[in-house]
């Protein structure tokens, strides 16, 4: 056991020790600790992470705290969500068993599937009322700003950027992440939510005027830095669906989306650029043109399973003609990471997944909730958006940080709320 080991574990007790006095606020802090994924031990032959650790810590401590009853309560309370998310279980177990890589599988499926779920499963019961979706929407703002002030210092002393993101010109921001995307990949929708919310009634707000405004610029400062186009778009897309679905705002998201016409008809550097971007002309968009055909090959003849979960490194090589660019982890376009990680399964439960939550706020169990429908569809639609639009160049979900943000941001976004603990 390596002393970093150690340290993970000695963090993860005190943890636990929190998590067990006052469950709930340990909770409403997990965001803070998301990007922890990236610091990693190993418990005899099984690796781990400190984010592993730390929830780990924290499901136990719920448990030990609540009980048979709070798990016979939350079961219920989520009723809608059983079958996604059973499904999403099985099309994961599946995976595992059609990987060539079964060990590496068996670890995705439990940072992918099981955790996610398992804390998903515990926020439903902590976080019951509006007010504690306030305290862990501000626990992600705060992270936001915080990688946001993490990058600003990276750009201007090169510290900690691993090569080639290093090279000047041209550095790019990574954050405590090992590439700058996976910077993007974290903010982006967050960001996305913070816009959403100014965009809401003053009762009605997660974060405060100062807070809210703050995690958007943090965001947006930070996808820059990183230099994701892939990023911009996609919180572009999501404000623009905040603007038109706010009866306030409608018109002046026809006025940007005029203005920016006009930008593009009018501005030939503007004009070419945004053709490269859409074109796939630029170095990254060849890369992910070649990556996608070669995808697409496997996958024709692979069409039910796809590569299996953590096989696509290996799966790909017979079908891997660019010698020129290396075999990536995923191939960076959610359809095909879905099909290729999880098969048609796992696709058709990811898009159950979406539906269930785009549909919550309209639900029969939702009608009673205490934000109305539309009130808690500008907050999902948004994100919904800038997670799928990012997820068209890159991978938004099949990372330790975003699969359980992903599952977080769905309680954030809930309509439905329970009468708080008594205590």
């Amino acid at each position: 056991m390596t002393f970093v080991t150690i340290e993970l574990l000695v963090i993860a007790a005190l943890w636990g020790w929190w998590a067990w006095k006052d469950p709930k606020r340990a909770y409403l802090g997990l965001p803070i600790l998301l990007p922890t994924y990236v610091v990693r031990g190993s418990l005899g032959p099984i690796p781990t992470t400190g984010l592993e650790l730390i929830l780990i810590a924290t499901l136990v401590a719920w448990t030990l705290k609540r009980g048979k009853s709070g798990v016979r309560e939350t079961w219920t309370a989520l009723r809608p969500w059983r079958g996604p998310a059973l499904l999403w279980l099985a099309a994961g177990l599946v995976a595992v068993i059609v990987s060539p890589v079964h060990l590496q599988a068996l670890g995705l499926y439990r940072a992918y599937f099981i955790e996610p779920l398992l804390i998903f499963f515990v926020g439903a019961d902590l976080v019951r009322t509006l007010d504690d979706q306030r305290k862990l929407a501000q626990g992600f703002a705060t992270i936001t700003i915080l990688l946001s002030i993490w990058a600003a210092i990276q750009m201007l002393t090169g510290w900690g950027i691993p090569h080639p993101w290093d090279a000047v010109p041209g550095r790019r921001a990574v954050g405590p992440f090992s590439f700058p995307n996976a910077l993007a990949l974290f903010v982006t929708p967050i960001a996305a939510l913070a816009f959403a919310d100014r965009l809401q009634k003053k009762e009605d707000r997660l974060l405060n005027i100062e807070f809210g405004w703050a995690t958007v610029i943090s965001g947006l400062v930070a996808i820059i830095l990183a230099q994701s186009d892939g990023g911009l778009i996609a919180f572009a897309a999501a404000a623009f669906i905040a603007l038109v679905l706010n009866k306030r705002t409608w018109k002046i998201a026809v006025g940007l989306a005029a203005l920016s016409l006009i930008a593009f008809l009018a501005i030939a550097p503007l004009r070419t650029r945004v053709i490269e971007m859409v074109t796939f002309q630029e170095w990254s968009g060849k890369v992910r043109t070649v990556m996608w055909s070669e995808t697409w090959t496997m996958l024709r003849d692979r069409p039910v399973f796809g590569a299996g979960l953590a096989a696509y490194p290996t799966v790909i090589l017979p079908y891997h003609k660019a010698t020129w660019m290396e075999v990536f982890q995923y191939p960076h376009n959610i359809v095909l990471n879905l099909w290729s990680e999880t098969g048609l399964l796992g696709l058709m439960a990811f898009a159950f997944i979406i539906f269930i939550w785009v549909r919550g706020p309209w639900s029969v169990a939702e009608r009673t909730a205490d934000r109305k429908p539309q009130t808690a569809l500008l907050l999902i639609l948004p994100v919904v958006v800038a997670i799928l639009v990012h997820g068209l160049v890159d991978v938004p979900y099949f990372k330790n940080d975003l699969a359980i943000a992903f599952w977080m941001l769905i309680l954030l976004t809930m309509s439905t709320h329970r009468p708080a603990q008594k205590t």
